[in-house]
């Protein structure tokens, strides 16, 4: 029986006393890539993590999503995303983790769950690619952001957070949305708190009229703001999220598709398994057995 997918702290990392709490930290990444052994693989954290590529090339899989590594890349993830990677050896960058507390910020446009890249949402990709000039300027943020943190000067934290700032901004500023209509800011916004309502509890409501209440909109023009903006129904999204979180637990952990079915708010074990196989066109065990 596969064993359950590990959550990595930053004081695993750092091999700190349990006592001892680290609200963020930061390394290279060729050192960081070389303390990992494929037995620490596919993890999830509980912490942020950016993974800037500098140089170097590999593959990295994020939720069932593949990419190829290449130079110029960052990569943003949230505390609950489970990922892996092949690096090749002459890899270069740098790899920053933070809790969610230590990045705070009076900007609702800045705050963590208004960024896109750190959505569990398909309709977000979790990395941006800069281009040379850009990349020159985000290697120089994270030199700074190493040197700062080495030498732990008077208020280096508050030092570092704006740092941290400086690259989220200029990720925002290159990012591309999967959007098929970037022109209705309004109806973005709103598919934006719809899939911040599912992230936070897609295991207690299902229907698209318990979001669409909270919403203070009608069920119908969810739907048709999310048909129009992402071209899927408001209740794909909330089974997107659903079928995801399933995915995790059937190929990184040995609890039973009832149990599964349980976790994620199934009262009914069978109604579950028609949800998923209507969604990827297999049943959960055949999922699991198929992807091990």
């Amino acid at each position: 029986m596969k064993k359950p997918i590990p959550i990595i702290t930053i004081e695993q990392l750092n091999c700190c006393d349990k006592h001892i709490l680290m609200t963020m930290d930061i390394r290279r990444l060729e050192i960081h890539a070389k303390t990992l052994t494929p037995a620490d693989f596919p993890h999830r954290h509980d912490f942020y993590n950016l993974i800037y590529i500098k140089s170097g090339s590999g593959t990295h899989d994020i939720d069932f999503r593949h990419y190829e590594v290449v130079p110029n890349q960052l990569f943003m993830m949230n505390e609950g995303q489970v990922h892996e990677w092949e690096l090749s050896d002459d890899i270069e960058g740098y790899s920053f983790f933070f809790r969610k507390e230590f990045y705070e910020t009076d900007e609702k446009s800045l705050a963590l769950n208004a960024l896109p890249f750190f959505n569990n949402s398909p309709n977000d990709e979790p990395m941006v690619i800069f281009d040379e000039a850009q990349g020159k300027v985000i290697v120089n943020l994270f030199e700074e952001i190493i040197q700062e943190y080495s030498a732990k000067q008077s208020n280096y934290e508050a030092y570092i957070k704006t740092i941290l700032k400086q690259i989220l901004i200029q990720a925002v500023r290159v990012y591309q949305p999967n959007y098929k209509d970037e022109t209705a800011t309004a109806s973005i916004s709103k598919i934006k708190n719809f899939e911040n309502l599912i992230e936070e509890q897609h295991r207690n409501y299902k229907s698209v009229k318990d979001y669409a209440d909270q919403l203070n909109i009608t069920a119908n023009y969810l739907n048709a703001i999310c048909n129009k903006i992402v071209g899927r129904t408001a209740g794909e999204l909330i089974r997107d999220r659903i079928v995801l979180e399933a995915k995790r637990l059937l190929l990184h952990s040995s609890m039973s598709i009832c149990e599964i079915a349980y976790h994620l708010g199934y009262e009914d074990c069978s109604y579950f398994i028609r949800v998923f196989k209507k969604d990827v066109h297999q049943t959960p065990e055949q999922f699991r057995l198929l992807n091990r």
